[in-house]
């Protein structure tokens, strides 16, 4: 269902909330362009030289949106987000500084369906998001800890209208840089912490004088290896660091929210494969959303 938004009745101040929240729910529903729980145990390990796919699925829910003291608006809002996220990864046998060389392509599908009740807005979307180039990846792997260090865009590819409330692209040109490890506490290599970190640039908005403000995502885990299974708790954490900047702008306020959930990975031998399934319960948010997300990750190595 697609519903044009009725804006009549609204006072200036219910007005700017609404747009607030509409540029904080552009693209995959959040400001930053990383899907935030992509990765979790062992997410800064990258396996060796070879072609592999990874199939990423998640769905979200969120019934809450947070204002910037992190008390729920209660204005009807609802989101529901379906992605799959097709990643393509190649490690080449060529080391830089002791480092597998590596890169990777993301092309995300997503189905968005943003509701705020009091305001008269219902809409849905679908369509090919965000395309992500990572043209740049070493990957160092050492008898206990694996690092990782990257560099990558993402193309505003996605459809975009800033006269709607539900968007699957960004608008908007972001570069980032991604750095982390993987620490081994025994020499078994069974528990494992591990965390990678990333630094997102956002250029300005095409459509609209917005340029939104950097962001730094962490995903982590802490888990063990008990043969083909690997068991463990995992999560995110999301800020803003600087401040949205432009004409358009409608908050000077910075946005956060945070993860946790645990998470469950099998890894299939005779298929080269691995299945990876986990929850996140987000807390803590600040001038966004706060729900939950399932996670279905199936790869495959050829």
């Amino acid at each position: 269902m697609k519903k044009q938004l009725d804006f009549k009745g609204l006072s200036v101040c219910q007005f700017v909330i609404v747009m607030m929240f509409m540029f904080c729910l552009t693209g995959a529903a959040v400001a930053q362009d990383y899907p935030l729980g992509s990765e979790g145990l062992k997410a800064a390990t990258l396996p060796g030289p070879g072609f592999y796919y990874v199939m990423y699925n998640q769905y979200y829910t969120a019934d809450d949106l947070k204002d910037a003291d992190g008390d729920n608006i209660d204005n009807g809002f609802k989101a529901r987000i379906f992605g799959m996220a097709h990643r393509f990864v190649f490690v080449t046998n060529k080391k830089i500084l002791g480092a597998d060389y590596g890169m990777n392509l993301i092309v995300p599908t997503v189905n968005l369906n943003v509701e705020i009740s009091d305001f008269g807005v219902d809409e849905s979307e679908t369509g090919v998001g965000d395309i992500t180039i990572e043209p740049f990846v070493l990957a160092w792997h050492k008898p206990r800890y694996d690092a990782l260090l990257a560099a990558a865009v993402y193309l505003p590819t996605g459809d975009y209208d800033e006269k709607r409330g539900a968007n699957i692209g960004s608008d908007h040109y972001t570069f980032q840089v991604s750095g982390g490890y993987t620490l081994y506490l025994d020499s078994e290599r069974l528990w494992h912490l591990g965390f990678i970190s990333r630094y997102e640039k956002h250029l300005e908005n095409r459509a609209t004088d917005v340029t939104f403000g950097d962001d730094i995502d962490i995903d982590y885990g802490f888990g063990r290896q008990i043969g083909l299974w690997d068991l463990g708790i995992s999560g995110y954490a999301h800020w803003q660091i600087t401040e949205d900047k432009g004409n358009d702008k409608t908050t000077e306020e910075k946005d956060r929210v945070f993860a946790l959930g645990p998470e469950v990975q099998y890894t299939i031998p005779a298929v080269k494969g691995q299945v990876v399934l986990k929850y996140y319960k987000e807390f803590g948010a600040r001038d966004t959303k706060e729900g939950d997300a399932f996670w279905l990750k199936l790869i495959k190595a050829f």
